[in-house]
């Protein structure tokens, strides 16, 4: 585990003042130790007894990110077209411009779920983030194009009952 990902979280005061936006990645990918740690990191913060519940998946290949992307930008238009009010159909935009974000990250972990478990992974996503810091790396959590997740699956080649979670973009960012 990373040394750093051990240290005591941020008061609440302190997080909003260091939080991060949306930033623009570089193409430099980062080294496959880094993210070799992030996830294991990842792993070992996990609850007793749900490591063995969730799969980490890396993806490197820019043709499988290009898929995961079409089907969000597919599920937001979607949407769109359903949504009867401009205020919906502002948000929706504004939500595709962040979902589809990770399109750019050199890596993306695909966190998937082999059977259905309710836990908070907050403290694991924390403790990945901080641990990326130490590679001097930027992770994002990307929740909002989940709603296409039955695509995500068949993409990434998963059968129920597992269902992909979230996905993380994970590079270097302009700021870095």
């Amino acid at each position: 585990m990373c040394a750093a990902a051990q240290a005591p979280a941020k008061s609440f005061a302190n997080l909003l003042s260091t939080a991060k936006s949306i930033k623009k990645f570089k193409k430099k990918i980062p080294p496959i130790e880094a993210i070799t740690k992030i996830v294991e990191t990842g792993k070992q913060s996990l609850p007793v007894g749900f490591s063995g519940r969730l799969d980490f998946t890396v993806i490197y290949d820019e043709k499988m990110k290009d898929r995961l992307a079409q089907a969000s930008e597919n599920m937001f238009q979607k949407l769109y077209e359903k949504s009867t009010n401009e205020i919906d159909r502002a948000k929706l935009n504004a939500y595709m411009h962040y979902a589809m974000f990770f399109i750019k990250a050199p890596v993306v972990i695909a966190l998937t779920q082999k059977t259905p478990f309710d836990a908070n992974l907050n403290d694991m996503l924390h403790s990945m983030t901080i641990c990326s810091e130490v590679y001097g790396l930027d992770v994002y959590e990307l929740t909002p194009q989940l709603s296409a997740h039955k695509e995500f699956a068949e993409i990434l080649g998963i059968e129920k009952p597992a269902q992909v979670l979230t996905i993380l973009a994970v590079g270097y960012t302009e700021s870095n």
